[in-house]
């Protein structure tokens, strides 16, 4: 199997587990909106963006040293068994030193809604964990289903506690922690992790070389929390926490790019780690990167033409002011994709140092921006700031990357994406509904006719993967 339909398969088995909770989460937006004040969803998401926060630091990124391991040793049995006693072990002592740490603050402290928030960060991280030794595993279908079972589930969690009980802020918070143990105890089962796990295959030397690997990741971390949960609390501090509902909702349609493309680089960081040292290297990543920058360009570039007719059908009237910072969120989504592809080379190459030092600056960049725009122009500082983040650290990891491999970016494509784009802001906001419906039939087309390669290829692959199962 080439490697191009290596990355497709995997890709389709991870996406078809993902795409019906991305799908459903999405359209339930109707249902948020309506039964949580501005100000309540604002709480949610900024508890919910602190938890993506701590998660990653309480672990060190363990699971992606994890993830990292395993794959160098997949069928090597004893050598599996040491790196998940090792992991885990690893994980856990950390969890109950940041839980004593955290217990003893809150004696001094009040923090609302502290046990959701714990058992929040607990479900996380147990569910990362294994998500990963899965994928470390070769096992994606596993990955697929467990990553359904904690999506789906925190969605009729929240449909059941949302209009049933009418727990409000606890029922969705609630919501997540149920359906990621969930996925836990599905994921414990079906790998067999009680087979793999023993304090007698805890190697000393093998967590030195875990924590060595994820280490610097934790900075990568850290750059998702200056950039999302940094607009979150200067938007809170400076505007109030209706604001942040507000522009916690103009995120959501960014949210769903990142959220499909993430399904992609679950198999793409494995592809990356298995391919790095091929001889035809440098046309593979290339080929592979400009086919995803023309896709999520362009399913980017869709959503801004379609939101004028739909917006109003998904987000209640009283949120109506998110509207208008979506298309720059959109872009700064775009950005990230960026960011997250060249990544996954230094990644491969475990130069996760690199990966910590451009987050960093990236990080510093936001936040400067950020203060200094939002008395002035108010939610807009926080949107302009994410793609001036994204924008300014995707330009120099194509710059720097080049040592490693030879990236070729087709110009002539970026230039064109670059002229759609600004058309369809144009369209954006004069919202006019005829002329709207006319410009989505027209756009369909182009973009169709753009990305024609790879949806006869995906479909093709598809169909192969329906009839071998």
């Amino acid at each position: 199997m080439s490697k191009e339909k290596e990355l497709a398969k995997n890709t389709i088995i991870i996406f078809l587990g993902k795409f019906c909770t991305q799908f459903l989460t999405f359209f339930l937006l109707p249902l948020y909106t309506a039964v949580l004040s501005s100000k309540e969803y604002g709480t949610v998401d900024l508890i919910t963006t602190y938890v993506s926060l701590v998660v990653p630091i309480i672990t060190l990124q363990i699971e992606m040293g994890l993830f990292r391991e395993l794959i160098d040793n997949r069928g090597n049995l004893d050598q599996e068994r040491k790196i998940m006693s090792s992991g885990i072990f690893c994980v856990m002592v950390q969890f109950i030193i940041c839980l004593i740490i955290y217990l003893f603050i809150s004696l001094f402290i009040h923090i609302p809604f502290s046990i959701y928030i714990i058992l929040n960060v607990l479900a996380v991280m147990l569910s990362n964990v294994l998500l990963q030794i899965s994928r470390g595993l070769g096992d994606n279908i596993s990955y697929s289903i467990g990553s359904t079972i904690a999506g789906v589930g925190t969605v009729l969690f929240n449909v059941l506690f949302l209009v049933g009980l009418k727990w409000n802020i606890e029922g969705m918070l609630l919501s997540t922690a149920i359906a990621n143990f969930l996925a836990t105890i599905f994921l414990f089962i079906k790998l067999k992790i009680y087979k793999y796990i023993n304090f007698s295959y805890i190697n000393r030397k093998i967590t030195k070389r875990i924590v060595k690997y994820s280490l610097p990741l934790v900075p990568n971390g850290l750059i998702w929390w200056i950039i999302n949960v940094s607009d979150r609390t200067i938007i809170s501090l400076f505007l109030g926490t209706a604001a942040n509902g507000i522009y916690a909702i103009s995120n959501k349609f960014s949210s769903v790019l990142i959220q499909v493309y993430n399904v992609f680089n679950l198999s793409w960081t494995e592809s990356a780690a298995l391919h790095i040292n091929d001889s035809d290297r440098d046309e593979f990543f290339s080929n592979i990167f400009n086919s995803i920058l023309k896709l999520f360009s362009s399913v980017c570039i869709m959503l801004i033409g379609l939101l004028p007719l739909i917006f109003n059908l998904l987000i209640n009237k009283s949120y109506n002011e998110s509207y208008l910072y979506v298309p720059i969120l959109l872009l700064g989504m775009v950005f990230n994709i960026i960011v997250s592809f060249v990544g996954c080379i230094y990644v491969a190459k475990k130069m996760t140092a690199q990966v910590a030092t451009t987050s960093f600056w990236s990080g510093i960049i936001n936040i400067v921006i950020n203060l200094l725009l939002i008395k002035i122009i108010g939610i807009y500082a926080a949107a302009i700031s994410t793609v001036v983040a994204f924008a300014v650290m995707s330009i120099y990891r194509i710059i720097d990357v080049q040592k490693y491999v030879k990236l070729k970016v087709d110009k002539k494509l970026i230039l064109l994406l670059i002229l759609l784009f600004i058309i369809e802001c144009l369209f954006y906001y004069i919202r006019v509904i005829p002329l709207s419906i006319f410009n989505c039939i027209i756009l369909l087309l182009i973009l169709t006719e753009i990305n024609k390669k790879f949806i006869i290829t995906s479909v093709n692959q598809i169909k192969k993967t329906n009839i071998k199962s």
